[in-house]
């Protein structure tokens, strides 16, 4: 099992958020508008930020405008959809 599977298992809250990412490019803030309105989740924009630098830093998400400190655009890496197809394939 890939170490980026067992990574997201450990956190249900951060599996929860990447389930969930769309496949086309996104907001923060509307994911997590999203995901507190459909998981009934109470989600701050603070940790929807930090699930997305963590995310990046895994190589499982891009952000596409770095530049800008507050409307961060991102969208999911070739790696990232294969590792949320895995996971979604070992139904955790």
């Amino acid at each position: 099992m890939e170490k980026e599977i067992i990574w997201l298992i450990r956190g249900s809250q951060r599996k929860d958020v990447f389930l969930n990412i769309p496949e086309t490019p996104f907001l923060s803030n509307r994911l997590r508008k999203e995901l507190n309105e459909k998981l009934k989740m109470t989600l701050s924009l603070r940790e929807v930020s930090r699930h997305m630098r963590d995310f990046e830093e895994m190589c499982l998400l891009k952000c596409l405008n770095k530049e800008d400190p507050y409307n961060r655009i991102y969208q999911l890496t070739p790696k990232g959809k294969r590792i949320r197809a895995n996971l979604i394939k070992l139904k955790f």
